[in-house]
């Protein structure tokens, strides 16, 4: 019970996001305010069933056999390596997209605004990067 009461508790919030798009009468964000809450719920939903399912009786090999491979993949150190190697990759990726999409909106002569916001979260994606380095820098 204790893994499925976050989802429960999602849906119920879910529920009251619902409700408060409905009654409201903003029309953009009563839209917004309920399309949340219905992502909300119907995601939470997925996970619950999926948990309920892994967990039945008939299935509990199978679902041990899965969490024992998870816990393995989660401390094995190529493993480990893989991650960090791929969000090392990831983070170059998008700060080289961010630079481009910023550089082909200067010469399309977009909006100064969309540019900017653009290349701000070039500069936030490189803070962050150093951040979290250096953070991680002093943990390990």
């Amino acid at each position: 019970m204790k893994d499925k009461k976050s989802y429960i508790i999602t849906i119920i919030i879910g529920v009251v996001l619902v409700g408060v798009g409905l009654l409201t009468k903003f029309d953009y964000y009563s839209t917004l305010i309920f399309a949340m809450g219905f992502g909300m719920i119907s995601s939470s939903m997925v996970h619950l069933l999926r948990t309920i399912y892994w967990q039945n009786p008939k299935r509990h090999s199978e679902y041990e056999a899965k969490m024992r491979e998870a816990h393995i993949d989660k401390v094995d150190e190529r493993k480990q390596y893989l991650r960090m190697k791929a969000g090392y990759i990831t983070y170059q990726i998008m700060a080289f997209v961010l630079l481009s999409i910023s550089f082909i909106l200067a010469l399309l002569r977009v909006s100064t605004w969309a540019t900017g916001i653009t290349f701000l979260l070039f500069i936030l994606h490189w803070v962050v990067g150093i951040v979290v380095y250096r953070d991680l820098e002093r943990k390990l």
